[in-house]
């Protein structure tokens, strides 16, 4: 059970991480929400860092602060082309997708 848990956790993780990675694709953010210091969600900043460690963000100038690499770009990328065509979600082939970089 315990493994499950860790799988269940892991994921979890990923997921809070793509959906990071797709609040900094629509671009400018105000400073206290790429520290964690906006009180709803203190889980940013160690999403943050590990995006940056990943090489999917990297730091820009204010008022941006971040921006994806071509890597992250990517891999939005392969995440649409597999689970949204044609503006429907369609989980059935994220197994398709590389999430290791998260």
């Amino acid at each position: 059970m315990s493994d499950l848990l860790s799988d269940a956790r892991d994921l979890r993780q990923k997921l809070y991480r793509l959906e990071v990675l797709l609040q900094i694709e629509k671009g400018r953010r105000t400073r206290t929400w790429f520290t964690g210091k906006a009180p709803e969600d203190p889980q940013r900043t160690v999403a943050m860092r590990k995006l940056v460690k990943a090489g999917l963000i990297e730091a820009a100038p204010p008022p941006i602060h971040f921006r994806l690499t071509p890597e992250g770009q990517d891999l939005l990328k392969a995440v649409r082309a597999k689970v949204g065509a044609h503006g429907e979600l369609d989980w059935t082939r994220a197994d398709e997708i590389d999430f290791s970089k998260l």
